[in-house]
């Protein structure tokens, strides 16, 4: 196999898992979506080496120009689909911030309420000679 044909293979890998974050996120299966990340970031090295070698192999073909690079679509593609996943993290981070305001805010209001309905509690005193 060839070092395009490998890195090919492996930016669709990166696409695939991208997409299937995603879909963890939405769903909030944060334990889906750790898996994924900890697949993903197994991907770099390999993807690393393709690059590496295929830049070796192709060093005369390999484009001067970055508008030129035979697999720009693809990155364009990841690059946008892991800022939407971004985007969809951090709207689901600040729901959970919203939701957690709203708890603490019901847990001190019923602090409130239990002082003024219960009564206080006894006081001990405890001497030691």
């Amino acid at each position: 196999m060839s070092a395009r044909d490998d890195m090919a293979r492996l930016l669709q890998q990166w696409l695939q898992l991208t997409r299937a974050e995603s879909e963890a996120i939405q769903a909030a299966a944060w334990p889906k979506l750790q898996e994924l990340h900890s697949h993903k970031a197994s991907l770099r090295q390999p993807l690393d080496q393709a690059l590496a070698k295929w830049k070796t192999q192709e060093s005369s073909a390999f484009p001067a120009a970055v508008s030129d690079h035979p697999f720009r679509a693809e990155v364009s593609r990841l690059i946008a689909l892991e800022s939407h996943n971004a985007q969809l993290l951090a709207a689901r981070r600040q729901k959970a911030r919203e939701q957690q305001l709203l708890l603490e805010r019901a847990a001190h209001n019923l602090r409130k309420v239990r002082r003024s309905y219960a009564p206080p509690p006894a006081v001990v005193w405890n001497s030691w000679s």
